[in-house]
C-alpha cells in the first residue's frame, strides 16, 4: 500500500509536532527511510529527540516545503 503525500491543508491541520514517519510522508519518504535519515542527521528538517521519541515541528515542515502557515503569519494593521 502506497501512502500519498499530504496536502498543504492537511499539513497545516497537524498538531504542533508529529512523529518522523508522518513528517517524512510530506517529503515523499517512507517510514524506514524517514527513521534512517533522522538517525544519520539527514532528515530534511530538524528532528527533536524528546526522551525516546523523535518529533518534527509542523512549522519546520511547512517552511521547508514553502507553504505559508497562517498561524505564524503576522499581518500589520494600517
Amino acid at each position: 500500500m502506497s501512502k500519498r503525500v499530504p496536502t498543504p491543508d492537511e499539513i497545516r491541520a497537524w498538531p504542533a509536532t508529529v512523529d518522523v514517519p508522518t513528517a517524512g510522508r510530506a517529503f515523499g519518504v517512507g517510514r524506514d527511510e524517514s527513521y534512517r535519515l533522522a538517525r544519520e542527521g539527514h532528515f530534511p528538517v530538524p528532528v527533536l529527540r524528546l526522551g525516546r521519541y523523535l518529533r518534527v515541528t509542523r512549522a519546520a515542515v511547512l517552511e521547508a516545503l514553502g507553504i505559508a502557515d497562517p498561524a505564524t503569519t503576522h499581518h500589520r494593521l494600517s
